[in-house]
């Protein structure tokens, strides 16, 4: 009996530490990264996780969708999104045609933007539903 409760002493302590571990770190931030970090080897467009195409093939710069005001929440986390400024996200995607959606977070994710968590899972579920032939960008 007393092995039961040293184990369960044993979880708790760790749970606790990972728990305090996770809101120190959240309460420090994401620390700004440093510009070599988002260096490309020549030729990787890094529209890729592995480099699938060279850069003169493909036009690495972002696509822009009439939407040039989200650029203001370049770096920003999900969980930091007012309700109104999640809108502007739903309004955005709602408005465009289906082949242009996967294009459109493609270039959010360029251009380091995060999607609002408000409005994450309801994209993400409106992505599943289009054919996989406008899912592949």
């Amino acid at each position: 009996m007393t092995s039961l409760f040293i184990l369960i002493g044993i979880v708790v302590f760790f749970s606790l530490s990972v728990y305090f571990w996770n809101t120190i770190q959240r309460r420090k931030g994401v620390s700004e990264a440093e510009p070599e970090t988002y260096a490309r080897p020549d030729g990787c467009c890094g529209a890729h996780a592995v480099c699938e195409h060279p850069a003169d093939e493909l036009n690495c710069a972002p696509d822009y969708f009439d939407d040039e005001e989200l650029d203001r929440f370049e770096r920003r986390l999900s969980h930091e999104y007012s309700d109104e400024e999640a809108e502007e996200f739903r309004e955005i995607f709602n408005t465009m045609l289906d082949e242009e959606k996967t294009l459109w977070l493609r270039s959010l994710r360029m251009r380091h933007i995060g999607l609002p968590q408000q409005v994450k899972k309801e994209l993400l579920e409106a992505m599943k539903s289009l054919p996989k032939s406008q899912q592949i960008a």
